[in-house]
C-alpha cells in the first residue's frame, strides 16, 4: 500500500485550509457588519472578529503551505489552532443546531489540517 507523501499532504492541508477560511470569512462579515451591540442570538462579536482575522491569516498561510514553505505550514499550523480553540465553546454552548455544526466541522477540519502539516515521509525499512 503506498503511503501519503509529505508534499500531498501538505497540498491537501493547504486546500482545506484555503476553503475553510474563506468560509470563515464569508461567514463572519454578516456578523462583523452589523456591529458589536446589534448581534443577539449568535456568537460574540469577539468570535466572530477573530474568525476574520484568521481566516485572512489563514488565505495567505494557505499559499505558503502549498508551496511547501515553511512560514506557510507555521503559520498555518497557527492560524487553525487559533481558529479551532475559537470554535470549540460552540461545541457546547451553540445557541442555535445550525451554528453547533458550524462549530464542530470548524474543530474537526483544523485537526486534520495540523495532523497533515506534520505529516512526515516513512523511512524505508532497511532489513
Amino acid at each position: 500500500m503506498k503511503s501519503l507523501s509529505r508534499s500531498t499532504a501538505l497540498k491537501i492541508a493547504a486546500v482545506i485550509s484555503f476553503l475553510l477560511s474563506a468560509f470563515s470569512i464569508v461567514g463572519s462579515l454578516p456578523f462583523i457588519a452589523q456591529g458589536a451591540t446589534a448581534v443577539t442570538g449568535g456568537p460574540p462579536y469577539f468570535v466572530m472578529l477573530m474568525a476574520l482575522i484568521t481566516g485572512v491569516v489563514g488565505v495567505v498561510a494557505a499559499y505558503g503551505t502549498w508551496k511547501g514553505q515553511l512560514w506557510g505550514i507555521i503559520l498555518t499550523i497557527l492560524a487553525n489552532l487559533i481558529n479551532g480553540l475559537g470554535a470549540a465553546p460552540g461545541i457546547l454552548f451553540a445557541p442555535q443546531p445550525g451554528l453547533f455544526i458550524a462549530a464542530t466541522v470548524t474543530v474537526v477540519l483544523t485537526i486534520v489540517i495540523i495532523v497533515l502539516c506534520l505529516w512526515r515521509d516513512r523511512k524505508p525499512a532497511t532489513a
